[in-house]
């Protein structure tokens, strides 16, 4: 009886697992549009939480202060207030703990900007979390050891940003009016470079903002902005689809023989995301780029970055254009993932010879010899 009564249990229990999979899971992705949202910008996560942004330091950043960018958005006819870090390089830190009574430190620091010749990276997260998740605290003290500031910010409905439902036309505005702050910031006499850096589902953001950026101005009112120094897509996928496709979660559904109908299809045909980025940088073909990518990626499979790095470079031929493409790969056994490639230990060295190439003007061949052994394809 009590075998029986076991038996009895699991079967109910796999029936129950089954009917889950094969029936309300595909229903729920195919008519749930919060669900889909969810999928795609997971803002749900926040960790840490309860965090004191205005206090940079508080999250064991030296160097920083907080503020924000203010605007009124064209794609939700609202008010939208961005929460933002300026993080200085090691090199000022000296000068950030000297008193100056005539300035306060967010004056000293804006001067500091203001002046600089020192590549300014503008990073774009990632689609969970907050610019103070762990990892991404990591990768700003691997930009401050190379001397570079960081402005970081969270997209709205993320963070401490205003809490509206984010879509790819509204974090794509979001990016813009951050980079529209930084250039409105440095030196126009003697502009520093200005790289974008994206990672995960920031890479698609960064890769529409540069595709876009002359439709974007003229929406936005603005005069022509330059093109970025550079774009480094940290862990990218080719496009939305593929990455899906690709997911771990995939897995568990891609069996079924109603998969693309139910798990895909809503996904290609939405109106509020398109994340289409082998398609967007073929649209830039001026930019320089460095893709970074672990083997051992299990989130954003390698594949897919090798697949953005073919079609563009295929593109960039087609339009005669002489801009690199590298792609760098992180070797299996490092333990470097989706998450961590600020642990990678020739990180700031590739990322440090890619700046150097660009602002000598020199060829991909130096870049080549400069990286020695490492992984990296050039266009």
């Amino acid at each position: 009886m009590v075998l029986g009564g076991i038996l009895m249990a699991g079967a109910s229990l796999t029936a129950s697992v089954l009917l889950i999979q094969v029936a309300v899971l595909p229903l729920v992705f195919r008519y749930s549009k919060c669900v889909q949202r969810k999928m795609v910008f997971t803002n749900c996560i926040n960790y840490p939480r309860n965090l004191d942004y205005n206090n940079p330091s508080s999250c064991n950043i030296i160097g920083a202060r907080n503020f924000t960018v203010e605007f009124q958005s064209k794609i939700n006819n609202c008010k939208i207030c961005l929460g933002v870090w300026h993080i200085v390089p090691c090199s000022l830190f000296k000068e950030i703990f000297v008193v100056r009574k005539h300035l306060d430190s967010n004056a000293r620091l804006m001067n500091e900007l203001r002046q600089t010749q020192n590549t300014v990276v503008l990073y774009c997260h990632g689609n969970c979390n907050h610019r103070a998740s762990p990892h991404r605290l990591n990768l700003y003290k691997v930009f401050q050891e190379l001397n570079f500031h960081v402005i970081t910010f969270d997209y709205r409905g993320y963070g401490d940003s205003t809490n509206v439902q984010p879509t790819e036309r509204g974090v794509v505005e979001d990016t813009l009016h951050v980079y529209s702050w930084i250039l409105r910031s440095i030196s126009r006499t003697h502009r520093p470079m200005v790289v974008i850096w994206g990672h995960s589902l920031g890479t698609a953001v960064a890769a529409h903002l540069v595709a876009h950026l002359s439709q974007l101005c003229g929406n936005m009112g603005h005069g022509t902005m330059p093109q970025p120094s550079a774009l480094i897509l940290e862990a990218p996928f080719n496009n939305l689809i593929e990455e899906i496709e690709s997911h771990p979660f995939s897995k568990l559904v891609s069996w079924l023989p109603y998969y693309k109908a139910t798990f895909l299809k809503p996904f290609a045909v939405s109106s509020e995301y398109a994340f289409t980025t082998d398609q967007y940088l073929m649209l830039a073909p001026q930019v320089p780029i460095l893709i970074l990518h672990s083997r051992s990626d299990r989130i954003v499979p390698y594949e897919l970055a090798v697949k953005l790095y073919t079609s563009t470079v295929a593109s960039r031929r087609e339009a005669k254009s002489q801009a690199p493409v590298v792609l760098h790969g992180f070797e299996r056994g490092q333990g470097l993932g989706h998450n961590n490639l600020c642990q990678a230990p020739d990180l700031p060295d590739v990322v440090r010879y890619t700046t150097t190439m660009l602002t000598n003007n020199c060829h991909t061949s130096s870049l080549v010899r400069g990286l020695g052994k490492t992984n990296v394809g050039i266009n």
